[in-house]
């Protein structure tokens, strides 16, 4: 021929195989899937999502088209949460430990930091929960974990709840046992509490909130 090739090859070229061909309506398939549920489904829970709808496909498969397509599933973060265990600004004593609840709003709050995946990435929610009325009175959402996420959550709280030696309680992140943080806390008039090292029953109840808000909000975004 012309350019040099075997007829054979022009042939192989131009026309798509049946594998090609399967490949390409269960790759639409997979791909408007993925894209449903925002990026978070790895190729194993798509081949479950598909046997559900009747689709039977081996995992091995959707793993090659979907790196053909280059889809790839959110990937949570993994890191070493910083404590103040070690530094100059050392933890607080804990304040709540054996206390009942409070029976009154405003005697004791408890704040914490959570990770949500979104289709822009990974943000980052801090909250602030009255123990009383298990209230949210205060939040921040950023993309970074720094000391003016639980900053801005705490004076959200503080502009719309009165605050006259109120507890507040969290864990033992840098973040608050940061300068900024602390020197906020003894402006308003707030005392600092924190957990034991490695101990988080006593935010038992952040951990609560947030295990609610990712299992019955969060699932449907």
């Amino acid at each position: 021929m012309v350019l040099g090739e075997a007829r054979s090859s022009f042939y192989h070229a131009s026309t798509p195989t049946a594998t090609q061909v399967a490949d390409a309506g269960l790759g639409d398939l997979i791909e408007a899937v993925f894209r449903r549920h925002r990026r978070r489904y790895g190729y194993r829970r798509l081949a479950q999502e598909l046997s559900d709808r009747g689709v039977s496909c081996a995992p091995a498969r959707i793993r090659r088209i979907m790196a053909q397509r280059a889809l790839r599933a959110i990937q949570p973060k993994t890191y070493i949460p910083k404590t103040s265990d070690g530094r100059a600004d050392k933890p607080s004593p804990n304040l709540i430990s054996g206390m009942p609840l409070p029976s009154a709003p405003d005697r004791a709050w408890a704040g914490d930091i959570t990770f949500i995946p979104t289709g822009a990435g990974w943000l980052y929610l801090a909250v602030v929960i009255d123990l009383c009325s298990r209230r949210v009175v205060g939040w921040s959402l950023a993309n970074h974990m720094r000391s003016e996420l639980v900053l801005d959550a705490l004076l959200q709280a503080l502009q719309s709840r009165p605050a006259n030696r109120t507890i507040f309680h969290s864990d033992r992140g840098s973040q608050y046992a940061s300068t900024s943080f602390r020197n906020a806390l003894a402006k308003a008039g707030l005392r600092q509490s924190m957990s034991a090292r490695a101990n988080p029953y006593d935010n038992a109840w952040t951990e609560s909130f947030i295990g609610t808000l990712k299992l019955e909000m969060l699932q449907n975004l």
